[in-house]
């Protein structure tokens, strides 16, 4: 299992970072150099505030042709399944890739803190990553390259993309009813 973490801290309130983030992502993702878009599939709100939504994103990444190929794959995109509570101010997650799902689970947690004196908001995004021994067993010794390009995408590519997302909900301005 292998585990990754990314801290991001930014000048936008923890309320109204919360709500962009949870409430208008689809809005402002496409804008996003490496999203392609996220389209909102689910959401579900209980008694509680707390909120479930299921995201299918789509990104721009470069797949090597060899894994393209291996894997038969164009495109590079995941479902995340998030609850969302407001009182604690955390988002869980798990995302599900469009290959191999069967093979690869990932999940984790978001928090958002206030920081900078209730001026800012501090993110913190932890996660871990299991790939199941013997993923592509008739790949060979190619099999550790598919495993080093899927472990990099999720350790690397999803946190770098969730930086550049906080930073574009700080950009995104809520509607005047919702502030």
């Amino acid at each position: 299992m292998k585990t990754f973490r990314s801290l991001v801290v930014i000048r936008r309130p923890q309320d109204e970072l919360w709500r962009a983030m949870r409430d208008h992502l689809v809005e402002f993702a496409g804008k996003i150099a490496d999203i392609q878009d996220v389209r909102q599939i689910e959401r579900s709100t209980d008694p509680s505030g707390t909120t479930r939504i299921v995201n299918e994103w789509r990104v721009h990444q470069q797949i090597p042709a060899a894994i393209r190929s291996m894997l038969k794959i164009d495109a590079l995109g995941w479902i995340d399944r998030n609850t969302w509570n407001d009182a604690a101010k955390t988002c869980t997650w798990t995302i599900e890739p469009s290959f191999l799902r069967e093979n690869i689970t990932c999940s984790g947690q978001t928090l958002f803190a206030e920081g900078m004196g209730g001026h800012g908001t501090r993110v913190t995004f932890t996660g871990e990553l299991d790939i199941k021994p013997g993923l592509i067993g008739s790949l060979g010794a190619i099999e550790t390259m598919v495993i080093g390009f899927i472990e990099s995408i999720v350790t690397t590519i999803i946190p770098s993309n969730l930086r550049a997302v906080i930073e574009a909900a700080a950009a995104f301005e809520l509607p005047a009813d919702r502030i």
